[in-house]
């Protein structure tokens, strides 16, 4: 494992012997990648590990939910730690953690096992994305942190665009199996990275571990209006992408039947445009700075929401190319507004970042469950699923209007006091 790290070591490292930033950034972008994979790599092939584990189809569901349990459990706990012990002093614990599951998970031969390591696997995975925001902060400069958390947003996109198609090869090669060695072998290039890059850190003074103090945290960030609108916004985005992208084998039926090839390029395409505006938010972000990034993304919003609501209500303007183009919208808008609002609600929050970091998640993910259980409640009409989409989209159009609303108050009482 140290000659690993020292590989690892000498390929962060530039020519003049300093830090690469770009290779940092590649390692973050990875690591969540692989984290978020992890969710979804198995999904194709739940039949075949149904009779391998001798079980039902239905009850393979229960490892998705044994995942999502995982995830919140560790990042509703993983920000105290780090406040108290240090990033490194949980994060590699917590890989190591990563790692048995994904190890145990490869080697299972009964559900029961299989869904207890999935959730190990879960709560060891969940630090690294707290982790990756925090590494920013850190060793990013201000001009730069905006920029990278765009590239950092990339990871879910990009692990709903590969991942059943990566598990659908690695079955083909072998078996499911050969999926969690792969994510195993990820964790432990993880363990290299943060091992390296954490190791030089110096010591900062901790404070005390107490439960009351996990939960005074947790209410004064939740109590700061502008932490929770901006914190909502990127879990709204996941919500209404997973209420189409759930929802495609329905939608699809009537125009490709059921195709899976054809299935999952439509649901991903969307997907490419928010990877593309990504880096026309980069350049947007460079050259204007965040506000203008928020406009852009807010307009592209409104633009959204006057088609979608042109769609909604002629029914036989649905098309392929319609349903496309709407998503395609949702999701250059979000490339945008998500980043801006992952760094804003951080900015906003900076006593408590690390519970900041937590809580953006676990809304994400909380928001991401509701709305797969309201697409699976309206599957079959499709009005009902893009009426769904907009209202996710109609609330952070809302929510950007509030937070406008609340800073004009603030100017005013401000005003009033000079």
């Amino acid at each position: 494992m140290k000659d690993f790290a020292a590989l690892i070591e000498n390929f962060l490292l530039s020519k003049k012997g300093n830090l690469s930033l770009k290779k940092v950034t590649f390692f973050l972008l990875f690591l969540n990648v692989a984290t978020s994979a992890a969710v979804s790599i198995y999904i194709p092939n739940l039949k075949q590990m149904a009779i391998d584990l001798e079980t039902t189809n239905a009850l393979m569901q229960m490892t998705i939910v044994a995942h999502l349990i995982g995830e919140f459990a560790g990042r509703f706990l993983c920000s105290p730690m780090i406040d108290l012990h240090g990033n490194r002093a949980v994060i590699l614990p917590a890989l190591v953690f990563s790692a048995l599951g994904h190890f145990g998970c490869m080697i299972s031969t009964s559900l029961p096992i299989f869904i207890l390591m999935r959730f190990l696997q879960a709560i060891g995975a969940s630090v690294i994305y707290v982790v990756s925001l925090s590494v920013i902060n850190k060793i990013f400069s201000d001009n730069e942190k905006g920029s990278v958390v765009g590239i950092l947003e990339l990871y879910q996109p990009i692990a709903w665009i590969l991942s059943p198609f990566v598990g659908t090869i690695l079955a083909e090669i072998a078996s499911w199996r050969l999926s969690f060695f792969v994510l195993l072998v990820a964790q432990l290039i993880g363990m290299a990275f943060f091992s390296v890059l954490l190791r030089k850190r110096r010591k900062e003074q901790r404070r005390h571990f107490s439960v009351s103090k996990l939960f005074c945290d947790y209410g004064a960030v939740l109590k700061n209006s502008s932490f929770v609108i901006y914190a909502l916004i990127p879990g709204l985005f996941a919500g209404g992408y997973m209420i189409f992208a759930t929802s495609c084998p329905f939608i699809c039926s009537e125009f490709f039947g059921h195709d899976a090839a054809d299935i999952a390029l439509f649901s991903a395409i969307p997907l490419m445009f928010y990877v593309i505006a990504t880096f026309a938010y980069r350049i947007v972000l460079r050259k204007f700075g965040l506000k203008i990034s928020k406009r852009i993304g807010t307009g592209i919003y409104v633009i959204f929401g006057i088609y979608a609501i042109l769609l909604i209500s002629e029914r036989a303007l649905w098309t392929p190319n319609n349903l496309l183009f709407s998503m395609s919208l949702q999701c250059v808008g979000s490339a945008f507004l998500v980043p801006v609002s992952v760094l804003k609600a951080l900015q906003s929050c900076h006593n408590a970042a690390y519970v900041g970091a937590s809580t953006v998640v676990v809304f994400r993910n909380l928001i991401m469950s509701l709305c797969i259980a309201v697409s699976v409640k309206f599957h079959e009409s499709i009005t009902a699923i893009m009426a769904s989409v907009f209202m996710t989209v109609g609330t952070v159009l809302v929510l950007i209007m509030a937070r406008r609303i609340i800073k004009l108050r603030i100017n005013r009482q401000r005003k009033v006091r000079h």
